[in-house]
């Protein structure tokens, strides 16, 4: 019986993201829904060729905004996001998110100049989180050459973010990492199991690992 309501709830669920006013979509975008439910989402495209793949989970408030073209943003199974925004500027960027992910509150991932952002397995997120892979403007050196070009963003399996943590272009956080609030992540961590804080973030206890119940 309890199988059956879920069902039908599914179903319900799957007829009411179909309302036009109740997620807004604009412009070109190949979309691939394997069952996931979104409610009050917003799905944005300025380019062709972009892709948003969604292979499960629920996602509430969220934005899904593509600037460029040939661009792919892919949520896995099981992920969970309110009030998130996944951006991409330019051209052939991604942000890939593996299953089972959750964010927890407002959070801003953007991508660009062909870079990625990927998200491994079972992370966890706070909120007020803001995720780069580049600075979108150019600084030079004194020759007028750029010295800030975008770099690729990779958090490992297993990882906990806490609330208003700071993780810019080039930075690289192992599995089973937990990066404390306020925390700015300018570069790679070299040991997985590690407690990351401070500005710059730097390793303070290792050997450790978290659970998101209270045991």
């Amino acid at each position: 019986m309890r199988q059956a309501i879920k069902k039908l709830a599914f179903k319900l669920y799957k007829l009411i993201n179909n309302i036009p006013l109740n997620n807004k979509r604009k412009g070109k975008i190949q979309i691939e829904n394997d069952g996931a439910i979104l409610w009050h989402c917003k799905m944005t495209s300025s380019g062709v060729g972009n892709r948003l793949i969604l292979r499960g989970g629920v996602y509430f408030n969220c934005e899904f905004v593509f600037y460029g073209s040939n661009n792919t943003i892919e949520l896995g199974k099981g992920c969970v996001a309110k009030n998130a925004s996944f951006y991409t500027e330019d051209d052939n960027n991604a942000i890939i998110i593996a299953d089972n992910t959750h964010f927890a509150g407002k959070i801003h991932i953007a991508v660009t100049e062909s870079t990625k952002c990927t998200v491994g397995n079972d992370c966890l997120f706070s909120s007020e989180i803001v995720i780069r892979t580049g600075d979108s403007h150019s600084i030079l050196n004194e020759a007028g050459e750029r010295i800030n070009q975008a770099k690729d963003v990779v958090i490992g399996n297993h990882v906990w973010v806490g609330y208003q943590v700071l993780i810019t272009k080039g930075s690289r956080i192992p599995e089973n990492c937990v990066v404390g609030t306020g925390a700015v992540v300018t570069k790679s961590i070299d040991k997985s199991g590690a407690v990351i804080a401070g500005v710059p973030a730097k390793i303070i206890k290792e050997s450790i690992n978290w659970c998101g119940k209270r045991l």
